[in-house]
């Protein structure tokens, strides 16, 4: 008399209800993560309705990150407390992550938004514009410290905003103090990303309220000294002067232009009548 598995499915009943397929559940089988319900003499697996549960539960532990050897220790050892546990650190992880996302999002997002805006808004020749304040995140540069310190203190921002989640823009920044741009030596004193809000702590700058001379540089970087040259000139001829840092940020760049000679970075000076 065959024995009667009506009340519970096949391999390939189970796989195709739950979504999954048949070498997953061999796989777990052998790994003794999810072991069929029976298995009959002739090496047939049959599963129960209540291990669908078990295997939707393994489904979203493993999309939210565990491994198969966590879900196993779980398994092993599984009560109430331990589950609801387990639970409440994978939504925190996914919290975490979702965090990391929207961040990226935000961070793609307003690099098209500039890179759009520098190519519709382009002009040539100096100007005075009027800014509100905006808030940077900054790192300081050691004077002469060459491109590969430059780099290693560029990932190192970029590390710090990751894992402290903080928002920020795409396009770089350098910051330049108004002494060493009045001696000629333009070398920047920090690298910076122009942040969505204000942050507590030191590595947060403000770039004052007030009137800047702004002047697009159209070229290789090797060459933006001959723009600062100008805009000093031009501000000393609308009988201003230099009072605060100089701020510049790459509108186009390598990232955008094969050519160096297409590259364009904004210049802008922070100045004050004389008096």
């Amino acid at each position: 008399m065959s024995e009667n598995y009506s009340h519970y499915f096949s391999s390939s009943e189970f796989a195709k209800t739950c979504g999954v397929t048949k070498h997953t559940l061999f796989h777990y089988d052998e790994i003794g993560l999810l072991k069929p319900e029976i298995t009959n003499s002739k090496g047939y697996r049959y599963y129960s309705i209540q291990q669908c549960f078990a295997l939707d539960i393994i489904n979203v532990l493993k999309k939210a990150g565990s491994s198969l050897q966590e879900i196993k220790g779980y398994i092993q050892k599984q009560n109430t407390p331990l589950f609801i546990e387990l639970l409440k650190q994978k939504l925190h992880d996914l919290e975490v992550e979702q965090k990391k996302i929207k961040r990226m999002q935000s961070f793609l997002k307003s690099a098209i938004e500039m890179t759009e805006q520098a190519k519709e808004q382009l002009h040539d020749g100096p100007s005075i514009a009027e800014c509100e304040e905006e808030y940077f995140i900054a790192i300081q540069l050691e004077h002469g410290d060459g491109d590969k310190e430059f780099t290693h203190k560029l990932n190192e921002q970029r590390e710090y905003c990751e894992n402290h989640s903080i928002e920020c823009d795409c396009p770089l920044w350098t910051i330049l103090c108004k002494d060493r741009f009045e001696s000629g030596d333009y070398y920047p004193d920090y690298i910076s990303n122009k942040l969505k809000a204000p942050i507590q702590g030191e590595k947060m700058m403000i770039k004052p309220k007030g009137f800047y001379a702004v002047l697009n540089h159209r070229g290789s970087y090797e060459t933006i000294s001959e723009t600062y040259a100008i805009l000093k000139k031009y501000i000393a001829s609308k009988g201003m002067a230099v009072c605060g840092n100089v701020y510049t940020v790459d509108l186009l760049n390598y990232f955008t232009e094969k050519n160096s000679d297409d590259y364009v970075v904004q210049i802008s000076v922070e100045v004050s009548k004389l008096l």
